[in-house]
């Protein structure tokens, strides 16, 4: 609630200064075009597009001193006219003051709660779970993608001194030649990445476009993929039956890495696989045997945009080097496109996958042992359990990401048979992670069922009743909405339907006293018009899966 003061008072600057005469509109025009050319003008050159991942307005800093010029001087105007209507300057400045003071109080106490970061670790703390998660032997890799998977863990290296045997690399960045220079020199403890490029093969002169205008801009920025080139490959392994030209070191060196630009003769490539060199790496061996080559296809690639970027085959070419020596994690709020086709070959181990040999046909696969080692024993939580303690948007968001990260554990303990395992995992989520400061939100469903299998059907119980709470509040609000809008939100309806659904099993199994409340709660809701469609959506996906 700031009433508009600080508007006020700016505008009242702005009309004193305007009308204080030559001098004064001499001076109107100064700030004004300040004002104008770091605000408006820079909306408009700007152009932005919608949806921008966080707010722009540190865009329009200038914008602001300027308006800040007025704010102060509405208080010299409040000042100038006490002044005249009292006949007393010392008690009209006195007064200026109180209410020039009176303002920005008003401001601090509306707004401070939400501003307030004290006993607040998250960052420092999130990003050392990152790093921790990797071994803490073989100088490991972990790539990123986002600022927030990104600047915390160079703090806690660069500030803090923390596993500066790591090295981060950010995707984002390894498109460009300049960062590629950085990978290439020794950071810290780390030594440089494994990519054995010459400069002139991955150098662009600035032309870093993800679509080069002309075709001898990005050469080396985009990497066709031409299936129908594998007769090449065939003829020369005709002509030396003892290379193997599908190869990823070989499609490497003799067809993509060129100064005019490379492309990718085939849609499929092997790697060879360094049995001993597994062995030693520590990561989980699946049964007991290791495949003499590690399949990598690209039809995906092909399909989706006919060729790879660079920052794909860097990614390539640091895993045809390393020779599973150097362990190389990919983050796990990277996108679906940059895992570079290799989703199906990662071990999930904490806040990251390990890239391994080993095909097993999903993302879901877990080393249970380690991420319990890591996520129980060197995982902080930057004291987020702290009752009154302000979580913003996004550190909500890593809060969740660490709770998913821990039910992906809990399950899979289950799937082991480990349950007092699981049990204390799932302690350890609703400790440091509790619900009074991280509210269960509809893709928490899982969580109750989790409870409920390692025996404790009160919490299964409450965790329902908490995600039942918020998805009624959010079938309530879409019911709100017009026609048109509600239309816009179709496939949220389903997963909050899919997600009511579950936890109504759930606490109809927990025996909760409470079932037919909510059982009513549902009746109601189908005869809503969110809640009809969403019901219609779950029935037809349910009949597509013969359930």
């Amino acid at each position: 609630m700031f009433y508009c003061l600080p508007l006020l008072l700016g505008l009242l600057g702005l009309f004193w200064q305007a009308y204080k005469g030559d001098r004064g509109i001499r001076q109107f025009w100064v700030v004004f075009f300040l004002f104008f050319m770091t605000g408006l003008a820079i909306v408009l050159y700007l152009n932005q597009t919608p949806q921008q991942p966080r707010e722009r307005d540190y865009a329009y800093a200038g914008s602001f001193y300027a308006f800040a010029i007025w704010i102060g001087l509405g208080v010299a105007a409040i000042a100038d006219w006490l002044g005249r209507l009292l006949k007393k300057q010392p008690v009209a400045v006195a007064v200026a003051s109180v209410i020039g003071i009176l303002v920005p109080l008003q401001m601090v106490s509306q707004t401070w709660d939400d501003h307030d970061r004290s006993d607040r670790y998250a960052c420092r703390d999130f990003g050392l779970n990152y790093l921790n998660t990797l071994p803490d032997d073989g100088k490991p890799i972990i790539f990123t993608n986002g600022d927030n998977d990104t600047f915390p863990l160079w703090y806690n290296q660069e500030t803090e001194g923390n596993r500066t045997d790591a090295r981060v690399c950010n995707l984002s960045y390894l498109q460009t030649d300049w960062y590629t220079d950085q990978m290439l020199r020794p950071a810290y403890d780390s030594p440089a990445l494994p990519i054995t490029w010459p400069r002139l093969c991955y150098v662009d002169n600035g032309k870093h476009t993800f679509y080069p205008i002309r075709p001898e801009d990005g050469k080396h920025t985009f990497y066709p993929i031409r299936p129908e080139d594998k007769s090449i490959l065939e003829e020369i392994k005709k002509k030396d039956p003892t290379v193997d030209p599908y190869e990823l070191s070989y499609v490497l060196d003799h067809f993509v890495a060129r100064p005019e630009g490379g492309y990718f003769p085939t849609d499929s490539l092997v790697l060879t696989v360094d049995k001993e060199a597994v062995r030693r790496s520590g990561m989980m061996i699946p049964g007991d045997s290791i495949p003499d080559k590690m399949q990598i296809s690209l039809k995906k690639a092909y399909e989706r945009q006919r060729g790879l970027y660079r920052v794909d085959i860097m990614i390539y070419e640091m895993l045809a080097r390393t020779n599973w020596k150097r362990p190389m994690y990919m983050s796990v709020t990277l996108g679906p496109n940059n895992y570079a086709g290799l989703e199906n070959f990662l071990v999930l181990e904490g806040l990251a996958y390990r890239i391994t040999p080993f095909n097993f046909g999903t993302m879901r696969t877990v080393d249970a042992d380690k991420m319990y080692d890591n996520m129980m024993k060197r995982f902080a939580f930057g004291n987020v359990k702290a009752k009154g303690i302000y979580l913003d948007e996004t550190v909500m968001r890593m809060c969740q990401t660490h709770r998913r990260m821990l039910c992906l554990l809990a399950k899979s303990l289950l799937d082991k048979g480990e349950t007092e395992k699981a049990r204390n995992v799932l302690r350890k989520c609703k400790e440091e992670l509790p619900a009074e400061n991280i509210p269960y939100e509809y893709d928490d469903e899982d969580i109750a069922y989790l409870w409920y299998q390692v025996g404790e059907k009160k919490e299964a119980e409450r965790v329902c009743k908490d995600v039942l709470k918020y998805d009624f509040q959010y079938f309530a609000y879409l019911n709100s909405l017009s026609p048109e809008r509600q239309r816009t939100y179709v496939r949220t309806a389903y997963y909050l339907f899919r997600g009511l659904i579950s936890n109504l099993q759930v606490l109809n199994m927990a025996e909760s006293k409470d079932m037919k409340h909510y059982e009513a709660e549902y009746q109601k809701l189908l005869d809503t018009p969110v809640g009809t469609t969403a019901a219609n959506l779950y029935m037809e996906q349910m009949q597509d899966y013969g359930e």
